[in-house]
This record gives C-alpha cells, structure tokens and sequence, in this order.
C-alpha cells in the first residue's frame, strides 16, 4: 500500500468501524404557517373566473391560475404567480401568467361573440384584483 501524505482516510460505508445508522434521523419537516383569515385561507371559498373554448381553457380561482393549451396545461398556486396580464384580442382573450422564477405562459381562448369578450374582461379583472390585490 502506498502512503500518501495530509490525506486522512476515515472508514465510509460498508467499512470496518464505519458509524452506523448513516446520516441519523432526518430534520423535521418544514411546516408553513396556517392562514386563519383573507383570501388565501384554507377552506374559504373566493371568486374564480373559468373560460374555455373547444381546445384551450383558463380557470382563475382560490388556488391559482390553471391554463390549457390543448393537450398541454399547467397549474401555477399563487405563491408561484407574480402577476397576470389579460387582454382582447379579436378572436377572443389572451391571458398571461408571469411567475416569480421569471418563465410566462399564456393561454388564448376564443369567444364565439365580442361581447362575451368585455364580459369576461370585466370578471377577470374582478377576480385578480381579489387575489393580488391582496398583496398589496
């Protein structure tokens, strides 16, 4: 066996004297603090906005902003959620979640008249003022 210098050999896993049990018991988990009231709390039911057209889908609620795009969809909770833009575009809405680690995602639906359109900014805009409105 060679010798090597200013290198300490401590016995590992599997070798004689090597400490058992690993790395001991696990931290305790990390418990988030329980919400007793406002907009976010558990149980208590706020205002959701819910649109879809034959392929795509937005739903707004107490949860999040959940969008889908055909097969594909995501849901964000809002403590992913930095802010959403919404706007009309002449097929429909266009809404656009922006998340705190930077990604965007943005859903279309398309509205069968315009003025399904202005109802469904008007509701929209209602319900995110609830949720980040809240945040101040």
């Amino acid at each position: 066996m060679s010798e090597r210098v200013g290198v300490v050999v401590v016995p590992g896993y599997g070798e004689e004297g090597a400490p058992v049990g690993g790395f001991g018991a696990p931290p305790p988990m990390f418990e988030p603090p329980v919400v007793t009231g406002g907009p976010f709390a558990p149980g208590v039911a706020g205002p959701e906005f819910v649109v879809a057209d034959e392929f795509n889908g937005v739903i707004v609620d107490a949860e999040g902003v959940h969008l889908e795009q055909g097969p594909h969809g995501i849901a964000l909770p809002w403590a992913r959620v930095r802010t959403v833009r919404f706007h009309p575009m002449e097929p429909g809405l266009s809404v656009t979640a922006v998340t705190v680690e930077v990604p965007v995602y943005e859903c279309r639906v398309r509205a069968r008249r315009r003025t399904l359109v202005r109802g469904w900014c008007a509701e929209l805009d209602g319900v995110l003022h609830h949720y980040l409105g809240a945040r101040g």
